[in-house]
């Protein structure tokens, strides 16, 4: 089951393809003078920094202890955009010659952000503390701050608490209003810089605001998309060692235009990788490094630590869905796993990981001494930080966003919150449910998948949160080819027709599929270039791959294999089967597989039940969405259901109870045999004299193709096989000939069931 939903509705704007006017206007954009601001994207559209709140109030604390020779602390935190947020703040502080230093706490030992061991020390070292990129929530640690004779000063962007920290000064952009209040940790830092320096002075720190606003996912709209927009060729461009270092050792080629996928890809993960695995003070050294020797050491060890984070995040990945495997994703509406010995560092990677692919919101834990923490990620509409508040008397601290949060909790707890953080999430679904969703921009044919559109879309840029790379809907194109590619045929190299247009696609993560495409694909994904031996050509980037209209053209091979398996050889099942005229209606979104053994039937149930999940010889996914499952092979694993239709019938009775066992199923609704499943299986029967013309080919030497029936070669191999004439492989291939002998056919259960 998954939801099509488009972000974008027909507009028309004067001088712009439809497709574009659509897509502007879903992003807010109505009359042709806004879409030239919005396609334009300048230095006066920055806001004044002096609107945000408490701005006013630290630039004179700063300029307070730079003329008494105070020494600031400034507190960052370990990701890409807490580095960037120490290093714009550093810098101003630099070039007003106020006194200052750097504090990052590690991930391992400290966790994030402000904590009271840390505070006493640094009270020790300096008059004023700074925080960057954390603090909001921090009011014991502001509270000691104070005691112990600091100024405090607070920068963060995070959800705000209820009760704020007692600071001299807070700057955070969704306090009093400010025009933009999705900023980022650097973000903030960079406006506070330019109200610290004016802004043609804090020009120069641009490049790594950009950085983190990518990094960071914060929404790409307003002055973040100013931000990004103006801070990628300062990026490409930069001065920084540093910088240039990882964009080289990262395979950013020189000379071509950096995107935002640049940074989502290939810099920000190398500068999390610091603060995940080892010290987050190497990522800011490294930024704000002036020798070149030091910046190609640094750039180095933080690629080498990438590649260590990507190999620990996989075999966390393998544990957790383990985990996960043995959960009721039926019931359940959220995941929360945990390792005892998991890296700290990859424990947000592995929840976002499973968010993504079961779309619940997950949760994944490690052990740090008497306490569980870690990091969740958010799925669909529900809100992660409102789902742990609902939790917070079983939690010793949490924080974060909508989205993405971290939380510890005592040991003795854990059982209690994963109960109660299921039911905080089921609180906010009410009568929802987490149906799988893609979202698409607007339809589009494929004629317009071509250079020009891809030429007018990159005005758009740059993507990322909250301005996604557009995709369309491109609706029951002609499967022309489909095969699988990359390592292991983890991709799918699709190429679709409509009208006499012919465009290729890559669909990555998608090669198993390759053999179970249909006639008809409905595709929704980008436009993009391909550059091959020197040509650029317009392909398309898939991002969901669902059956047509008419999805399902007769595959003989396919649906004798399903006939086979339905010949039951285990034990009758007790659930109750009824013999109905016409389907039942079918209540909720999950529990009930409607069977098709036909073609036919497959898609006239698709036509009905146009957003049911549609799986070809196996329903594996343990959600259980309402699905119709074609051709069905109850020998290969099956989800659990709680009711099954065979919506044409059966071809064998045991079949029904062979389908019940394998999906555990409560009941079974069987309509009466089809006339096409009937034609089906007589189509399928070899008759006496074919199956003695098979067999005079198996001995010459023929091991395919025995007839102009796949379905039908595949069932004659297998009553050999039952009357030990041949051996078969675990797929039904011919391997071997046995010994010849005389035997009626009737003593294959196979034949005997088409026969009779």
């Amino acid at each position: 089951m998954r939801k099509l939903t488009p972000r974008a509705t027909p507009y028309t704007l004067p001088g712009y393809p439809d497709y574009l006017a659509a897509l502007l206007h879903a992003r807010g954009i109505s009359t042709v003078e806004d879409a030239q601001d919005y396609l334009n994207p300048s230095v006066d559209q920055l806001h004044n920094p002096f609107l945000m709140h408490g701005m006013k109030e630290a630039c004179a604390l700063v300029r307070q202890a730079g003329e008494q020779g105070l020494i600031v602390a400034v507190y960052g935190d370990y990701d890409a955009d807490g580095v960037c947020a120490s290093a714009i703040i550093l810098e101003a502080l630099g070039k007003m010659g106020v006194k200052a230093f750097s504090y990052i706490p590690t991930r391992q030992s400290e966790g994030y952000g402000l904590n009271l061991d840390a505070v006493q020390v640094l009270a020790k070292q300096a008059a004023v503390l700074l925080s960057v990129d954390c603090g909001i929530t921090a009011v014991e640690e502001v509270a000691l701050a104070k005691s112990l004779g600091m100024r405090v000063i607070i920068t963060d962007h995070h959800t705000l608490p209820e009760t704020l920290p007692d600071a001299d000064a807070i700057i955070h952009p969704q306090l009093a209003g400010y025009p933009e209040p999705h900023l980022c940790g650097a973000g903030v830092a960079w406006k506070f810089a330019c109200a610290l320096l004016g802004q043609p002075e804090a020009q120069n720190s641009l490049d790594l605001a950009a950085l983190a606003t990518v990094a960071d996912m914060v929404p790409l709209q307003g002055e973040n998309r100013v931000i990004v927009s103006l801070g990628l060729p300062a990026i490409q461009h930069t001065q920084r060692l540093g910088l240039q270092a990882l964009m080289k050792i990262s395979g950013i080629r020189t000379g071509i235009p950096l995107n935002s996928e640049h940074i989502a890809y290939q810099l920000a993960p190398r500068l999390n990788a610091t603060g995940r695995l080892a010290d987050a003070q190497d990522a800011l050294s490294l930024l704000m490094s002036k020798d070149q020797a030091e910046a190609d050491h640094l750039a180095e060890q933080m690629d080498l630590l990438n590649r260590e984070r990507r190999a620990i995040e996989q075999e966390t990945l393998k544990e957790a869905s383990r985990q996960v495997s043995k959960m009721d994703l039926r019931t359940q509406r959220s995941i929360i796993v945990k390792g005892d010995d998991w890296n700290p560092g990859v424990v947000g990677l592995t929840a976002g990981k499973l968010a993504e692919r079961w779309n619940y919101p997950a949760i994944a834990l490690c052990k740090n001494g008497e306490e569980y923490s870690g990091s969740g990620r958010s799925a669909g509409a529900v809100d992660l930080h409102a789902a742990l508040k609902d939790c917070e008397a079983l939690l010793t601290r949490f924080g974060g966003h909508t989205m993405a949060a971290g939380l510890a909790l005592r040991q003795d707890n854990l059982d209690a919150f994963i109960a109660r953080f299921d039911e905080a999430v089921r609180q906010q679904l009410r009568e929802g449910d987490l149906i799988p969703e893609t979202e698409y921009d607007t339809a589009l044919p494929l004629s317009k998948v071509n250079l020009e559109t891809i030429a007018l879309l990159d005005q758009l840029a740059p993507f990322g949160m909250g301005n996604p790379s557009p995709v369309f809907l491109m609706e029951n194109l002609q499967t022309v080819s489909a095969r699988a590619v990359g390592t292991d045929g983890a991709h799918l190299k699709l190429t679709v027709g409509q009208s006499g247009v012919v465009r290729d696609g890559i669909a990555f993560g998608f090669g198993a599929m390759g053999k179970t495409l249909g006639r008809d694909v409905t595709l929704v994904g980008s436009v993009e270039r391909n550059e091959f031996n020197g040509k650029v050509t317009a392909q398309l980037k898939i991002k969901a791959l669902l059956p047509g209209e008419n999805a399902f053209g007769p595959d003989s091979l396919l649906q004798a294999r399903a006939v086979k398996s339905a010949l039951m050889t285990g034990h009758l099942s007790d659930a109750p089967i009824h013999h109905v005229a016409e389907m039942p209606a079918i209540q909720g979104n999950r529990g009930t597989l409607v069977i098709a053994y036909t073609h036919q039937a497959a898609n006239a149930l698709r036509k009905r039940f146009p957003d049911y999940q549609v799986c070809i010889g196996q329903a594996s996914d343990p959600r259980a969405f309402n699905a119709i499952l074609y051709a069905p092979d109850f020998s290969l694993h099956q989800a659990h259901y709680h009711t099954l239709m065979f919506a044409d019938g059966l071809p064998f009775d045991a079949a029904a109870h062979q389908a019940i066992l394998a999906t555990k199923a409560s009941e079974a609704y069987v309509l009466s045999k089809s006339k096409d499943l009937q034609a089906l299986l007589d189509q399928l029967t070899p008759t006496l004299e074919e199956l003695r013309s098979i067999y005079v080919q198996l001995r010459n030497g023929t091991i395919a193709g025995f007839t102009p029936d796949a379905g039908k070669d595949f069932i004659a191999l297998v009553i050999f096989e039952q009357l030990g004439l041949v051996q078969l492989s675990e797929e039904g291939t011919f391997l071997r000939m046995l010994p010849m002998k005389r035997i009626d056919p009737a003593q294959s259960p196979l034949y005997t069931a088409l026969t009779t």
